[in-house]
Order: C-alpha cells, then structure tokens, then sequence
C-alpha cells in the first residue's frame, strides 16, 4: 500500500487550481500597489486610499462567511466558477471610474467576488492534498502568490509609467479571464456536502467554524501589519524619492518563494509553533527595516525579511485552521480564516491611514508592531503544537 507521505501533491486539479490562483492574484497584484497612486492623481487624500483599498477587503469579508456555507452547501467548482465570471464583469469598470466614491463602489463589488473566490479555491485545494502532506502542499499553492508579487508589481508600476493606467485595467481585465478559463477546466469532484439546514441558533456556527478561530486571530493581526505595506508602502517609497518600489515586491516575493515550501515541510515534521514565532520575529525586523529605510536598497532588504516572515506565517496558520475539521465544514473553517484577513487588512489600512495623515508613514509603520506583539502573544498558544502524523 502507497504511504501517503509518498503520494504525489501535484495532481491535474491541484495543478489547476495553482494556475487559477496565479492569474487571480497577477491581476490583484497588479491593482493593489499602483492603485493608491492613481487615487492620489484624481484627487484623492491619504485617508481616501486608506477607504478605497479597505472597501475591497469589507465586501469580502461580508462575502467570506456566506461563501464558506455555499461551497460546503452548493458545490466548490460552481461557486469558483461564478466568481470569477462576476470578477471579470466588474474589471471591466475600473477604467470608468473617475472619482473616489465611483472607485469605493467597485472596489467593494471587486471584494465581494475576491471572497468567494478565495474561499472556494482554498477549500478545493485542501481537499486536494494528502494529509501527511497538507502543510507542504499549502505552502507550494502559497508559491502562486509569491511568483505574482515577484513579477506584477513591478510589470504594473511600468505600465502606468509607459502607457498609462488604462493599459494597466486592461491588464487585470486580462488575468481574470484566465483565471476564468482554468477554473473551467477543473474536473469537478465529489463535494462533501453536509446538511442542508442550520437551526436559527446556530447561524453563524453554521457560517464561521470555531475550530479555526486561533490560527485566524493571529493572522488577523498579521494581515493589519500587510495591509499597511500593500497600502502605502508605494507612498512612503515616493516621499524617500523612490518612484517605482517594484523591487520591494520582488525581494518580499522571492523570499517567500524560499520560505513557503520550507516552513511547510519544517511544520509537517516538526513544531509549528517555533515556526510561527520565527515568522514573528522576521516580520518585526521588516517592518522596522521598512520605517528607516531611505534608499532601494532598504526597501529591497525590507520586503526580503518580510517575505521570509510571511513565508513562513501563512501556510502555516491556514493549515491550523483547516486541518482537522471535517470535510464538510472545510468551507466555512477557510472561510473564517480568510474573514481574519479581509477583517486585519481592511481596518487596519482604514486606521493607519489616518495614523499616517496625522502623523506620517514612518510613525504609521512603527505602529505596526503593536498589532505584531499581539499576534505573537497568541501564538505562544501554539508552542508544542505538531503535525499530526
């Protein structure tokens, strides 16, 4: 009998799934670091950019829990597959928004199918993945992120620069579609439906998945110290002099490109929790890195540290969330981890944005590392915790 530490992880749907998530992320990657410099050319404050980046993280966080109930209800593939037809319709918009509140509209709507899109993928690739492997396997899919950040900022800081932001849209409009096109040729299998009805008392017991509550409070303290560098990491380079920061991305990207298969192995034979408090400890030196840094070479060393500390942090709290939940309540436990996500980014870059305005980038940096604090206390929770065998 085949050990399932031997089974392959790279299988035609996971293969697919990774390819889906490529293109996802390419066309999210290439809005979320140019965009707040688009806001500021048509008029827009600090404080606008902190709204219209947040807009996309609340519509999906609102779109997470219901999601998570539909892909454990209706069906992974169906779910994927809407999504990311309503994501393409609404790209189309981008172009045509020539204001703040017509950009706060689309970027909820553009929310509202990232979380349902996100939450389907997650949930088809854990169900993917072999058990003995899980942890490895979500650090390989994390690598989609990681080679996207590598390559699409960069690409999206030159289009603006050579051929303006409409070229950009049209760029994003572009990837959505063929994360489109892969989701289609995915081989829909059997979805682990459970039942079909929750009593009224336990609504949201139905929608959210406690078991994976602790992992997503770390991560959503995680995601308010990301926020702040997806947000205005770009801002913070222009006020240094530094008019294209895509060299930041592609050291944080390539680091994660080294960390994620190594923190998945590291935490599938060993203790996830000293993974995690090294996760810790990289992203407090990048974020103070990121606060002193005056030249490209800073930030490139910054985004580098990061990377490491976020390679490592990631994978590792999605498989404490979902790895020992039924599968039929997969969804919702990807779901709840997601909603920490959506939840730490899009507050976070709300209140730090006005941090920033009142007392600057460098400061509003700084103040990343309260957040950071937390997520390390509650991870001392997880110290001791290994991999299942």
């Amino acid at each position: 009998m085949t050990s399932e530490a031997t089974i392959s992880i790279w299988t035609r749907n996971f293969t697919l799934l990774c390819c889906a998530n490529l293109a996802l992320f390419m066309s999210s990657h290439a809005l979320s670091p140019t965009l707040p410099v688009y806001m500021v050319q048509i008029g827009g404050s600090q404080r606008s950019v902190g709204y219209i980046m947040a807009a996309y993280t609340i519509g999906a966080m609102i779109m997470r829990p219901v999601a998570g109930r539909l892909v454990d209800r209706r069906g992974r593939k169906k779910i994927m597959v809407l999504g990311l037809f309503s994501a393409l319709l609404i790209t189309l918009l981008y172009r045509f928004a020539a204001d703040v509140p017509q950009m706060l509209v689309i970027r909820c709507l553009h929310g509202l199918t990232y979380g349902m899109i996100g939450t389907a993928i997650g949930t088809m690739v854990a169900d993917s993945l072999p058990v003995a492997r899980f942890t490895e396997g979500m650090g390989y899919f994390g690598l989609t992120s990681s080679i996207s950040m590598a390559i699409t900022p960069a690409v999206g800081f030159w289009l603006i620069g050579t051929s303006g932001f409409e070229t950009l849209f049209l760029a994003v409009v572009m990837m959505t579609g063929l994360a489109l096109f892969c989701s289609l040729t995915i081989k829909r299998t059997g979805d682990p439906l459970g039942p079909q009805t929750v009593p009224g008392a336990d609504v949201w017991t139905g929608l959210l998945e406690k078991t994976a509550l602790p992992a997503s409070g770390v991560m959503f303290f995680v995601s308010v110290v990301w926020g702040s560098v997806i947000s205005f990491i770009a801002l913070h380079a222009a006020e240094q002099g530094i008019a294209n920061i895509g060299l930041f991305f592609s050291a944080n990207a390539l680091a994660m490109f080294i960390a994620r298969p190594l923190s998945g192995r590291w935490a599938d034979s060993g203790n996830m929790g000293k993974v995690l408090l090294i996760a810790n400890l990289a992203v407090f030196v990048g974020m103070v890195t990121v606060g002193f840094s005056q030249t490209v070479m800073g930030f490139s060393l910054a985004g580098a540290v990061l990377g490491l500390g976020f390679g490592f942090y990631i994978p590792t709290l999605q498989t404490l969330a979902v790895r020992d939940v039924p599968a039929d309540r997969r969804g919702a436990a990807t779901g709840t981890f997601f909603i920490a996500i959506d939840l730490g980014i899009g507050l976070g870059t709300v209140a730090l944005g006005y941090v920033a305005e009142a007392l600057g980038y460098q400061i509003m940096f700084f103040t990343t590392l309260i957040p950071l604090a937390l997520a390390g206390t509650i991870c001392c929770r997880f110290r001791g915790s290994r991999r299942n065998a």
